[in-house]
């Protein structure tokens, strides 16, 4: 489109389209912006005491808590509004209960892979080149459901009491303690567990790629693309392809000269990046996603405390 077409902007209102140099601008800028936190987390892992203390532990909060850092402290430096950014919402409850949804289903088609033998052990075990691309299958799948059900779905949920929603999730994120109590897990490392699954991936990396990364892209680019009830841009491929480059990062450590990149993990997670951000341009924030990205991550230990792996 030229520089003179109207588009829709990141939260859904109109504004002229930035120049080519800016819209340059905004991709070096989110590139720089993953570089420099990617850099930051692992250097703080590999070379403080604290890091070393959580490695061992097998805890991993502070990817998470750099990624909130870096993107509140942009925020506030550039005086970015929080809304545009997808970091505030005026429907919370039903942020809260569409996420809580998706969460299910997607731990339900965990499950079902799970018991056609595709394992998937986050954590533990990265998925093959093979199980990537089936979890890549499955989460397109999702996307598409998704957007085909976008208008109904509010319908059916808006009558769904938040309080039964807050509940449900409580009941959620619980679980997994509950499971560790009754297999005599290590119930203190369990509560961890699900506090830096909850919050330092859930909240962490929601609030970096879809709220951060996909609305910066957005911001420059517009949204002139719609999917069924979807109205999305560039941002959304973009946040996606380095959610997914995230995760071929987990098996790398350039600081110790190891460069085995786990591509099937980058394939899955792209796709489930897509949907994590089709919810971000649905629902105008990114804590839809959240919720969704916390259900999915605290359920699917679940296995693994059972079967103490």
């Amino acid at each position: 489109m030229s520089t003179g077409t109207i588009q829709l902007n990141a939260t859904g209102g109109f504004r002229v389209p930035h120049s080519r140099m800016a819209r340059a601008g905004a991709i070096l800028e989110v590139l720089v912006a993953f570089a420099l936190v990617h850099v930051g987390f692992r250097a703080f892992k590999h070379f403080s005491e604290l890091g070393h203390l959580e490695g061992a532990s097998h805890l991993n909060f502070s990817p998470g808590m750099a990624m909130i850092f870096f993107t509140i402290s942009t925020m506030l430096l550039f005086r970015r509004d929080f809304a545009s950014y997808g970091l505030k919402s005026a429907e919370n409850g039903q942020a809260l209960k569409t996420g809580l949804l998706w969460g299910l289903i997607l731990v339900a088609g965990a499950g079902l892979l799970r018991l056609l033998g595709v394992q998937h052990l986050p954590g533990i075990k990265p998925p093959t080149m093979t199980e990537g691309i089936i979890y890549a299958a499955a989460s397109l799948g999702a996307v598409v459901l998704f957007c085909w059900l976008l208008m109904r779905q509010r319908a059916i949920l808006g009558r769904v009491p938040t309080l039964v929603a807050i509940l449900v999730f409580l009941t959620v994120m619980c679980g997994p303690v509950v499971v560790a109590v009754y297999y005599h897990r290590p119930v203190a490392h369990t509560l961890l567990t699900v506090l830096w699954l909850a919050f330092g991936a859930g909240c962490g990396e929601e609030i970096f790629y879809r709220g951060y990364i996909q609305s910066r892209v957005n911001e420059s680019f517009g949204r002139p693309f719609r999917f069924l009830g979807v109205q999305f841009g560039l941002g959304l491929l973009v946040s996606s392809l380095l959610f997914g480059f995230l995760h071929a990062l987990n098996s790398v450590d350039y600081f110790e000269g190891r460069f085995t990149f786990a591509w099937g993990f980058c394939i899955a997670n792209i796709f489930t990046g897509l949907f994590y951000g089709c919810l971000r341009e649905s629902t105008g924030s990114v804590w839809a996603g959240a919720v969704t990205h916390a259900t999915l991550d605290v359920l699917v230990i679940v296995p693994g405390l059972i079967s103490g792996l």
